[in-house]
């Protein structure tokens, strides 16, 4: 395959060893030498081919990109979570309101019932990780998303156990494929300094997904569905399920595959937006599975703190999104109620994790802070809930609130993903190990929860303070890791500087971040 001569990309003259991270106000021109042609590179590359000597845009043009891929892919990628979260904390919503009761779920099985969802998504993890390189990526996600909605029609039909295991089981494993497809995406279309918001704005979509379950179920409970011949526990699921069926129907065949086929871009603009990410070092479109990219993922010290995190984070925040409706009950209020009092907690999600984003793209190297900070705050609050007597129930049930930030780490943990995992199939690789950790993390942490305990569950929130505690220290260790590692580059690129060319053209080569001598990473 013919790949380009010349190609734009902005080159800062005090840069050694390492190419320049453009930024929406600068324009893109560059060279690329030769080297990549009959080169095992990214396919990102061939658009670039045939085209004239040196490829130049302004400043209002890349900016203008930017803002056509906020408005209309980031939004479908927002609400593609939205209505995921919404299918996800379905059940909880309903375990106030009969379903308990209806399914026969005693001792342990509404624990076993929500850590069944994340089997469905540990069996389908690897699967889906081999079709998202194979297929294109809208169409493979559209489909998913379809079968996810018609998993959750079922629910309102189940009335057992083993059905409502069934149920919860084929949703994780259609729902697998939601987080890797869309950490993929971020790395595709922005630039890494760009990523941490973005990130944190589709993850905002579990705050906002919060809003509308509660309300939903909120306006359902009252006295006007009082006569249906269905419990308000089925109706929630027949409401969710359709909508989510037809935004699947939607991203099937409206989500692009990549900058190159993005049908709200002109030709000019989806080079535009090429060039604006080719020091992500993600492969852009280079879908060849390359073995020892896989094995570097698994001895990379930084794939694995990664993973640790991920799980750890997950005892806290499967324990809150199965079991907070509980929970509230237990700080004496109503089923509606408990309803009613999950907006405050909906909010604190929505708006920690847009601020944390907003201040991660602000301050350079502030990832790994913002998760020491969001785990000191849930630390602080679990300590409070569990300690606090019952008889000071507005400062328990403030305490419990400010748990809420724990969805921050995880969000930085997918930036970091996106940002410092170089190469398409190890970057694919880490994503697996990561939700991999993450779907171990949100089985084992429903059964901290214990039945007897209801609904105080002292031992949950003990487990809450011992895991954050341990994802501090590990944070510290990141940001050790990653400043050493950047130390030691830094000194090689003045032992041997590498030609800026050269960097840029390495660029479309599909190299690892280990691989590639200009990446430096971010924490």
């Amino acid at each position: 395959m013919a790949s380009p001569e010349k190609v734009a990309s902005p080159v800062d003259d005090n840069t050694v060893g390492k190419v320049h991270q453009p930024d929406a106000e600068e324009g893109y021109t560059a060279d690329i030498k030769e080297t990549i042609h009959n080169v095992d590179h990214d396919d990102a590359a061939d658009l670039f081919a045939g085209t004239e000597d040196v490829f130049e845009s302004t400043a209002k043009e890349a900016t203008w990109v930017r803002w056509k891929l906020d408005l209309i892919l980031l939004s479908m990628m927002t609400i593609s979570y939205i209505v995921s979260f919404i299918d996800k904390v379905a059940l909880s919503e309903a375990s106030i309101f009969g379903i308990r009761t209806d399914d026969n779920l005693g001792g342990q099985d509404y624990s076993w019932v929500n850590s069944i969802f994340y089997f469905g998504y540990l069996f389908a993890q690897y699967p889906s990780s081999i079709l998202m390189q194979k297929l294109p990526i809208g169409k493979y996600f559209g489909a998913m998303t379809l079968l996810w909605g018609v998993v959750t029609t079922c629910m309102a039909a189940t009335n057992s156990f083993a059905t409502l295991a069934t149920c919860r089981f084929f949703l994780g494993a259609f729902e697998t494929c939601l987080s890797p497809i869309l950490t993929v995406l971020v790395g595709q279309y922005w630039t890494r300094k760009e990523q941490p918001l973005r990130a944190s704005i589709w993850w905002a979509g579990g705050g906002i997904g919060s809003f509308i379950a509660d309300g939903i179920t909120y306006g359902v409970s009252g006295s006007s569905f009082s006569g249906s011949k269905y419990a308000v526990w089925q109706i929630i699921f027949l409401i969710f399920g359709p909508l989510t069926i037809g935004w699947g129907i939607f991203l099937f065949f409206c989500l692009p595959t990549s900058p190159m086929t993005a049908w709200f871009l002109t030709k000019r603009e989806r080079k535009i937006a090429v060039m604006r990410v080719i020091d992500n070092h993600t492969g852009i479109e280079n879908r060849r599975y390359k073995l020892y990219q896989v094995k570097e993922a698994l001895k990379d010290p930084q794939a694995w703190m990664l993973c640790s995190i991920a799980f750890l984070q997950c005892i806290p925040g499967g324990g809150l999104t199965s079991f907070d409706k509980i929970v509230l009950t237990g700080l004496g209020y109503s089923d509606r109620q408990a309803t009613l009092m999950s907006f405050p907690e909906d909010a604190i999600q929505l708006c920690s994790v847009v601020v944390a984003g907003i201040f991660a793209q602000l301050v350079p190297n502030s990832r790994c802070a913002l998760m020491i900070v969001a785990n000191t705050i849930v630390l602080i609050g679990a300590v409070l809930v569990d300690t606090l007597p019952e008889s000071h129930r507005l400062s328990r049930l403030g305490a419990f609130y400010i748990l809420l930030v724990n969805t921050i780490p995880y969000i930085m943990c997918m930036s970091l993903v996106s940002s410092n995992i170089g190469g398409f199939t190890k970057k694919s690789t880490c994503g697996v190990m990561l939700f991999m950790s993450y779907s171990v993390g949100q089985i084992i942490a429903p059964h901290f929860f214990l039945a007897s305990q209801s609904p105080s569950y002292p031992t949950g929130f003990r487990a809450f303070y011992v895991c954050v505690a341990l994802m501090i220290a590990i944070e510290f260790g990141m940001i050790a890791y990653y400043y050493l590692q950047n130390r030691k580059r830094d000194h090689n690129a003045i032992s041997a500087p590498v030609a800026a060319t050269d960097t840029i053209a390495y660029d479309f080569l599909d190299l690892t971040d280990r691989e590639h001598a200009g990446f430096r990473y971010v924490f």
